[in-house]
């Protein structure tokens, strides 16, 4: 469905109703499938990997929890937000990333409207790399040419944008936000033991999280790897370092 159809879509007697989306996982969803959409969510609401170099630089981090509730409230509701409207109005066909749903000629124009926007975010997550690398300050930027050359090879081993988003969240995010805070309650910000009764709570929860946390990165990191296998063999998405489209 292009652009120029959710517009004539939205504005028919239907409206939203003759969209084609549905609160419910759609008919014939593999294990695969279904499980590789954990880890794309936990990627949408995480912002747990910055936390940590941005933490280290301020000036009084005994104020550390203030920013970070006004950025993961600012993030859920906008996250929530575009993606509830995105989805109502365009369905289950919805493509990733979502900009392609807007047809072939609107799709360009908006990514190219948005590249500067992608490098730039790009730009953040390596330096957020490379201020994790305690060294001096010469070596962090030097650390960013190999940072980005391997970003942008495994970004062309994995051309389709739902697997890469699934793989990275599953191998990393599953760990800054579920078990690397949960080990790190156990080992640093406990105070008495587990079964202690001002622990139990924390201790159950904690071992909730931690285990999710495993959970999605081994399943998330099996499941993505699986289903790039399954669409190289299927012929359904481009080759490794080239622009043309599939047969």
């Amino acid at each position: 469905m292009d652009f120029a159809s959710i517009v004539l879509l939205s504005g028919s007697s239907g409206g939203l109703s003759a969209v084609n989306w549905s609160a419910w996982p759609k008919d014939n969803l593999t294990f695969t499938d279904a499980f590789m959409a954990l880890p794309n969510i936990s990627f949408a609401y995480s912002f747990a990997m910055v936390q940590f170099s941005f933490m280290d630089e301020m000036h009084t981090p005994q104020v550390f929890p203030k920013p970070i509730w006004t950025l993961g409230l600012t993030e859920i509701i906008i996250y929530t937000l575009t993606g509830a409207l995105i989805y109502a109005f365009i369905g289950q066909d919805v493509q990733s990333p979502a900009l392609l749903s807007a047809g072939d000629v609107l799709s360009r124009v908006a990514f190219g409207i948005a590249l500067p926007v992608i490098f730039i975010s790009g730009s953040i997550n390596t330096v957020v790399f490379a201020r994790l690398i305690h060294w001096p300050l010469i070596c962090q930027f030097a650390s960013m040419i190999p940072a980005t050359l391997v970003s942008f090879v495994i970004a062309d081993l994995i051309p389709f944008f739902n697997n890469l988003l699934s793989l990275s969240s599953a191998l990393f995010i599953s760990g800054f936000t579920y078990y690397f805070p949960a080990l790190m309650w156990f080992i640093l910000l406990r105070k008495g033991g587990c079964s202690d009764r001002k622990n139990i709570h924390l201790t159950f929860v904690n071992s909730a999280v931690f285990v999710i946390g495993l959970i999605i990165l081994v399943r998330g990191t099996y499941s993505s790897v699986r289903d790039d296998i399954s669409k190289y063999k299927s012929g359904t998405v481009r080759g490794v370092f080239t622009c043309s489209l599939p047969a």
